[in-house]
C-alpha cells in the first residue's frame, strides 16, 4: 500500500521521537486521514532491533501509508547496539543501497525516499524499477544543506524511468529567518528541478520555531510563514502541484549538549504561529502558564476543537499532575494541536468536525 500522492494535503516531517510520536498518536482518525507525513527513521531508544521503530510509527499513525527516510542528524551512540548496526547499514550504497531497499520491502505501508548519496544516473534508476516492482511510489527528498553532487544525475536516472508515481521533497530544516531560504527553494525549483514534470508534486518544507525560550516572561507569539511562502512559489515558478510541509511544530535532531532543566513553559500551537507562557522572574509552574494561555485570546482559535492537546491544556490550568508536567508533555501537546490545524487548515469550521472515532471491541 502506497502514498496516494494524486491528492497531497499536508506532508509533516517527522523525526520517531517520543513526543512527535505520542502527538500525533492522539490525533482523531479523521486527522490522520489528512496527513502524509515522512518519518526520518532512526533507532527507537533502548530498543534491541531498528523494526521496533517502525512498530512504534504504525501505533501512532496506523493503518495508513507514510513516507519514511534515514535520519541523518541522528548520530550513533552505541555501535554495538544490534538497532543502531542495523541503521548504519541502511546507509551503506553498496548495489544501489540493496540493504535499504530490503528493508522498505518487509514494511508494506512504506512509500521509500530515495537513497542517491554516490549513485550514477543508472543505478539510481534502478533504484526506482526496484521500488516499482514492489508497487511502491517514492519520493525524492533533498535537504537544502546536504544537496548532493549527483542531483543532475539522479534527475535524469528518474526521467529515464518516464514515471510520474513520485513526489519531489524540498527540505530545509530548521532556520532562524526564512527570507534567504525562500529564494534559494524557488531558485532550486526553476533551475535544478526545471525539467521534473509539471505533474509531479513538490512539497516544500521548513522550521522556524524558536530554540530559546529565554527572554519570554509573560506570552509571546512567534509566526511562521511557511504558507504564505507556497502561494509565492505558485506566482513565481508557474507551478500549481505544490504542496505544504513543515515539521510538525518541531525541529531536526541536535548534538546533546549540557544544560540546565527548561522552566515550565507552554506552546499553543496557532494556524499562523505559537503563542508560548512563561514566566522565570515569576516562577511560573506549568499550571500558571496553562491558565495563562487559557486567558489569551488566542486561545478562542482552539476552544472548542475537541482533541486531546486541548484537553490537556485545560487540564494543566486545573491540576498539571494529570495534564503537562514535564517539557516533552509540553512538545507532545503542541504537535497535537498543530498537526491537527494543519491537517484542516482549509476547513471553514474546524470546530464543527465529527471527531468521533469508531468503536471496535
Amino acid at each position: 500500500m502506497s502514498v496516494e500522492i494524486t491528492n497531497l494535503n499536508y506532508v509533516p516531517t517527522l523525526a520517531v521521537r517520543s513526543s512527535e510520536m505520542n502527538g500525533l498518536e492522539k490525533l482523531p482518525a479523521a486527522t490522520k486521514d489528512r496527513l502524509q507525513p515522512v518519518f526520518l527513521l532512526a533507532p527507537w531508544p533502548n530498543a534491541g532491533e531498528l523494526m521496533k521503530a517502525i512498530d512504534r510509527i504504525e501505533r501512532a499513525y496506523p493503518k495508513r501509508s507514510y513516507f519514511l527516510d534515514i535520519d541523518r542528524d541522528y548520530t550513533p551512540t552505541n555501535l554495538e547496539a544490534s538497532a543502531q548496526q542495523e541503521w548504519l547499514e541502511l546507509r551503506d550504497p553498496a548495489n544501489n543501497f540493496a540493504n535499504w531497499i530490503g528493508f522498505i520491502d518487509g514494511i508494506p505501508n512504506a512509500s521509500p525516499c530515495l537513497q542517491i548519496e554516490g549513485l550514477t544516473e543508472a543505478e539510481v534508476t534502478e533504484q526506482i524499477i526496484a521500488f516499482q516492482e514492489m508497487q511502491r511510489t517514492f519520493a525524492l527528498r533533498v535537504e537544502t544543506h546536504r544537496i548532493p553532487d549527483n542531483l543532475d544525475d539522479t534527475i535524469a536516472g528518474i526521467n529515464a524511468v518516464g514515471s510520474a508515481d513520485y513526489v519531489v521533497m524540498i527540505d530545509a530544516g530548521w532556520i532562524a529567518d526564512s527570507l534567504t531560504t525562500r529564494a534559494a527553494i524557488g531558485n532550486l525549483i526553476q533551475n535544478a528541478f526545471g525539467d521534473i514534470d509539471a505533474q509531479v508534486p513538490i512539497v516544500v518544507s521548513y522550521t522556524t520555531i524558536p530554540k530559546g525560550y529565554a527572554e519570554v516572561e509573560g506570552t509571546r507569539f512567534t509566526p511562521f510563514d511557511n504558507r504564505e511562502f507556497i502561494q509565492e512559489l505558485r506566482q513565481l515558478t508557474n507551478r500549481q502541484k505544490l504542496v505544504f510541509g513543515d515539521w510538525g511544530s518541531t525541529r531536526p535532531r541536535e548534538a546533546p549538549t549540557p544544560q540546565s532543566p527548561p522552566k515550565p513553559r507552554i506552546d499553543l500551537a496557532l494556524r499562523s504561529g505559537w503563542l508560548s507562557a512563561r514566566n522565570k522572574p515569576e516562577d511560573w509552574n506549568y499550571s500558571d502558564a496553562a491558565t495563562e494561555i487559557l486567558e489569551s485570546d488566542e486561545w478562542n482559535e482552539v476552544d472548542g476543537l475537541g482533541i486531546w492537546g486541548e484537553t490537556m491544556i485545560r487540564q494543566t490550568a486545573t491540576n498539571q499532575d494529570v495534564g503537562i508536567n514535564s517539557a516533552r508533555k509540553n512538545v507532545s501537546v503542541r504537535v497535537n494541536i498543530h498537526l491537527h490545524n494543519q491537517a484542516f487548515y482549509d476547513s471553514d469550521d474546524p470546530k464543527s468536525l465529527n471527531l468521533d472515532e469508531d468503536w471496535e471491541d
